[in-house]
């Protein structure tokens, strides 16, 4: 459990570096009042990120690619973060969906893209590949007595 939450972590410290665009949050729970903030580059852009309160869910920014990369139904968007410079987005989803279909899933929607590495131990999964024009990496981890948690990271 602790090299679950470790590699959480770290993929999400990573997707921090990565995230920037926006769409619409078709499927999920009704938005939540969220937290945030900014961090400043040194070049005069920023990384944008929010954290939903417990329960509530964030909105997907405004120009994420919603139909190359969905989110699984009934999921709740608990972080987000955008990157001005790579226009690269992160988002964390909760999930009550089991872990085999939470993976099942999202081996589906990649299954119109290119996959470069797929992995899986345990209670964690991760693939990552190309579709469209964009650059993907998809994190699935089940950590014991948890939702599913899903970090999706895309950036054109």
């Amino acid at each position: 459990m602790r090299r679950s939450l470790t590699l959480l972590v770290v993929v999400l410290m990573m997707s921090v570096l990565v995230v920037g665009c926006g769409g619409n949050n078709s499927a999920g729970t009704e938005p939540g009042q969220a937290t945030g903030g900014s961090v400043e580059l040194g070049d005069g852009k920023e990384i944008n990120y929010g954290t939903a309160e417990q329960g509530k869910s964030l909105d997907l920014p405004e120009n994420y690619p919603i139909d190359v990369l969905p989110l699984i139904d009934d999921s709740v968007i608990s972080f987000v973060n955008t990157n001005d410079s790579t226009q690269g987005i992160g988002i964390l989803l909760l999930t009550d969906r089991s872990f085999e279909d939470a993976i099942a899933f999202y081996q589906g929607v990649m299954e119109q893209g290119k996959i470069t590495m797929e992995t899986q131990q345990d209670d964690m999964y991760l693939i990552i590949g190309n579709k469209d024009s964009y650059s993907i990496t998809i994190s699935i981890t089940h950590p014991e007595g948890e939702k599913v948690n899903v970090l999706l990271d895309i950036t054109p």
